[in-house]
């Protein structure tokens, strides 16, 4: 079986992908209740995302536009962003990044753990300056729909990952999905009510799209995941034991060092007593295939690079900061 008939199997049996597919085949909804030993039908009304499911994206896109300015889709191209577009290439896999306002910068917090060092080198502001006020708005209206109208941006956000794992299917590419690219929500506690059921955006997208891999990067220590998303726990300047935990629960962590490009990153590093090795997280922007619990090191970028915070650390550490 090609990896193209396996993505098409795994749309048709998709509940969502049946939704998207044939938006007129699901006009109600009924369940059951039984009462002795009687089992009766309940037609229950659509939810805001049944509704908004049945219409075409083109419609959706109008209301979103309307309501909230969105002008784009939510998710961008595989080779938009240089770093992203690195695991089309090393890993085979076309990856679609959501980037949202970072922190509080639409009214909305999206960033919950965020430190002083980490709002400073912020990727929010990587890229040329001419572009900065249409980036900057277009992340603030998604940011909005998402607070505002959930089951809208979901329903937009379903017909996406239905496109972005057909259109990879043809290219015979993997897919996978990094929702926070400039932001660091939990997706797996993330919810709208669909069909009667409650489903949060994680696992909404592996039912539309069951072999995709999710992965981020955060600052929200011990969260509990599905098997098919990916975390890595970002050090800054002032979670170091939270960092530690992560790496002795066998996790990865993230770590900004002040090594120059081209040059080589530690090959262990030291954090608040726990001694790892360190894996080159610029070679690829795809964590699921890392091995676990290890530092992923990755060099100043941007303004990082003058980072006098602690966010960004010396490659090369003394006893004194190993300790």
């Amino acid at each position: 079986m090609t990896l193209v008939t396996t993505f098409i199997n795994a749309l048709q049996i998709s509940f969502f992908g049946l939704v998207a597919l044939f938006p007129k085949a699901t006009n109600t909804n009924k369940l059951t209740k039984t009462k002795g030993n009687t089992t009766m039908l309940m037609k229950t009304e659509l939810s805001p995302f049944d509704t908004y499911n049945l219409m075409t994206k083109a419609a959706l896109m109008r209301i979103a536009r309307s309501e909230f300015d969105v002008k784009g889709s939510l998710l961008s191209a595989p080779l938009s962003n240089p770093k992203i577009a690195k695991n089309a290439k090393e890993n085979g896999v076309n990856t679609y990044g959501l980037h949202l306002s970072p922190e509080k910068q639409s009214g909305f917090n999206t960033c919950a753990s965020a430190s002083d060092g980490c709002k400073k080198a912020c990727l929010h502001t990587s890229g040329n300056p001419a572009y900065f006020a249409a980036k900057f708005a277009a992340r603030k209206a998604k940011t909005i729909m998402y607070f505002k109208n959930r089951p809208l941006f979901m329903a937009i956000l379903a017909k996406e990952v239905l496109a972005a794992t057909a259109y990879s299917a043809r290219q015979n590419m993997a897919v996978a999905f990094r929702l926070n690219a400039t932001s660091d929500i939990k997706w797996e506690k993330s919810k709208t009510k669909a069909n009667g059921i409650f489903w949060t955006v994680a696992d909404m997208i592996h039912s539309l799209s069951p072999f995709a891999k999710l992965y981020d990067y955060t600052k929200i220590a011990n969260r509990v995941l599905p098997e098919f998303y990916t975390l890595t726990f970002s050090l800054c300047e002032d979670n170091d034991a939270l960092a530690a935990n992560e790496l002795l629960r066998g996790k990865n962590v993230a770590v900004v060092f002040d090594t120059k490009r081209g040059k080589s990153l530690p090959s262990v590093y030291t954090v608040h007593g726990v001694t790892v090795p360190v894996i080159d997280g610029d070679i690829t922007d795809y964590r699921p295939e890392d091995v676990q619990g290890v530092i992923v090191g990755l060099r100043a970028k941007g303004k990082a690079r003058n980072d006098d915070s602690g966010f960004v650390r010396p490659a090369k550490q003394s006893v004194f900061l190993s300790a």
